[in-house]
């Protein structure tokens, strides 16, 4: 369906409109033209207009924004065949779950299988798990959070891992055997990365792949989605096909990133050449490259995330920084007078003090101030991210759900210290939701996230989430975080993110009202039809 394009002027009206506009937050209807919203009002401004559509009462909402995402390790998971596996499974599990998955494919021995979904720092996992029923083909397990992989003794000659190859570092390693062998456990993205010879695409055509992959993100309401590790090189090829893609209207708007990874890696006036170029070159209507990514520190699964107070578990150990306050410091110097935003990942609370001293040293700057996921946070962090009022806070709700391991590791106090997401909305800081997610179909779901964000204020859900329940939110704030102050975060604000008079007509027509719904209605919601710049981009098959 084609709707406000090409002239014609459409009205929508007799609807449930949330605009995510704070000065107006309700409306009944809206028109369309020439892919842009004309007008936001009630159903007087429908009268008259030649094209009309009876919402006949539904939900309407602005087009979600995906904040922090991996769409790219998306599609090299459909490139791949990647399966995920059901969540919980043990050590001693895992090599039945993988075999009896491989028959139901029945895949041949000369490919790679791979899969996705479990924590494989919650247990002693190792390549063994695998051989023992799995001797003869390659596979590969990547961790539900992607800072870790797990491959048998196949894939390890495949991809020419040993005893002789060499970490990347001491944050990021092969784990190894008392001999100096590799366990198949690979920690952190360096080390990781030397296991890309794995990663090899099938026969499909990869047009084809992107175009599936942005319908799937248009399902769940997308219409933006800030891809938070797009290169970390020069990658004209990857930008190329970026662009081609984006050319052909494809139903969603794509912000990219640049990573930077440190001076050993790459100089930093050499990574700034680089971000320049492929802004340059390929930033166009559906492609934006104007985001600079820094990773501070690791997660707390891996026990590298970097606090100011050792691991509960582990009393020897407080994490690391990835990157050095100088490097980060100089990285985002440059970029800044650039016009880049810079986003930061820091999930430890000394990793966010030590990103909010790096925003405050850089002072106003024309890009946006992020910091993403922000799990731990101390009374002083939150002090000073309330009083700069130029940062933004990203993170992804359905990591409030309760987690013993998390517990275990943080103790109980730092337990009740995390996602700070309540405080943050009652002192206006931006806060911004995301999946985090390469497509998983718990992560990537917004309407899930917003049951979590909202349960762990409801007294009547307590026990699913980590506490304190003054940290919960309403319906509202989450709109708002998956819509305009996701748009603001990426400084696309005057382009989407609201209905509002003016801008892209980006909007979803949902098949309940999230605002005043039930809690268990609300993760049940579901996308009627989505719409990016007025033309239909999604809708169920019949």
């Amino acid at each position: 369906m084609r709707s406000g394009r090409n002239g014609k002027e459409v009205a929508y009206f007799n609807g449930r409109v949330y605009t995510a506009n704070r000065q107006a937050p309700i409306a009944k209807a809206f028109i369309l033209r020439d892919g842009r919203f004309s007008a936001v009002g009630d159903d007087s401004i429908a009268e008259g207009c030649p094209n009309r559509v009876d919402l006949q009462g539904s939900c309407v909402i602005p087009g979600l924004v995906d904040s922090h995402c991996h769409m790219l390790a998306a599609l090299e998971k459909a490139a791949m065949g990647v399966v995920d596996l059901p969540s919980g499974i043990r050590p001693e599990e895992l090599g039945d779950v993988l075999l009896r998955l491989i028959k139901e494919r029945d895949l041949p021995k000369d490919r790679v299988f791979a899969a996705m979904g479990i924590s494989l720092t919650q247990g002693n996992f190792s390549a063994e798990d695998i051989d023992r029923v799995i001797p003869d083909r390659p596979v590969i397990v990547f961790s539900d959070d992607v800072h870790a992989l797990l491959l048998n003794r196949k894939a390890m000659e495949w991809a020419g891992i040993d005893e002789t190859t060499k970490d990347p570092g001491d944050k990021s390693y092969f784990k190894r055997d008392p001999e100096g062998r590799p366990t198949g456990l690979v920690i952190e993205i360096e080390a990781m990365s030397m296991c890309r010879s794995l990663i090899e695409g099938n026969e499909q055509d990869p047009a084809e792949i992107l175009k599936e992959t942005c319908r799937q993100y248009a399902s769940y309401g997308y219409t933006t989605v800030f891809e938070a590790m797009s290169a970390y090189y020069e990658d004209d090829e990857l930008f190329e096909a970026l662009a081609e893609f984006a050319d052909t209207d494809p139903g969603l708007r794509i912000s990219t990133s640049f990573c930077y990874r440190g001076e050993e890696q790459l100089h930093a006036e050499e990574a700034l050449a680089i971000m320049k170029n492929l802004r340059e070159r390929f930033s166009r209507k559906n492609l934006i490259c104007n985001t600079l990514k820094l990773i501070s520190d690791g997660t707390i699964e891996e026990h590298s995330a970097f606090l100011y107070e050792p691991y509960e578990d582990e009393p020897d150990n407080v994490g690391h920084l990835m990157l050095s306050v100088e490097e980060m410091r100089k990285m985002a110097e440059l970029a800044a007078a650039e016009g880049f935003h810079i986003h930061i990942h820091a999930i430890g609370d000394r990793a966010a003090g030590v990103i909010l001293e790096l925003f405050e040293g850089l002072g106003p700057i024309s890009g946006t101030k992020t910091i993403a996921h922000n799990q731990l946070y101390s009374e002083a962090e939150i002090r000073k991210i309330i009083e700069a009022q130029d940062v933004y806070f990203q993170t992804t709700p359905h990591w409030v759900e309760a987690d013993a391991f998390t517990r275990d590791c943080l103790g109980e106090k730092r337990y009740r210290m995390q996602f700070p997401i309540g405080t943050m909305v009652r002192n206006s800081v931006r806060v911004t939701f995301g999946s985090d997610s390469c497509l998983e179909k718990n992560t990537a779901n917004p309407f899930l996230g917003m049951y979590y964000a909202c349960a762990r204020g409801d007294a009547d859900c307590e026990g699913l989430c980590c506490p304190p329940q003054s940290e919960g939110i309403g319906r509202e704030e989450c709109l708002l975080a998956y819509t305009i102050d996701g748009a603001g975060q990426l400084g696309l604000d005057r382009e989407t993110g609201s209905i509002e008079a003016g801008k892209s007509a980006d909007f979803v027509i949902l098949d309940r009202d999230i605002l005043n719904c039930t809690p268990e209605e609300l993760k049940k919601t579901r996308v009627r039809e989505t719409f990016f710049r007025g033309n239909s981009s999604w809708k169920p098959m019949r």
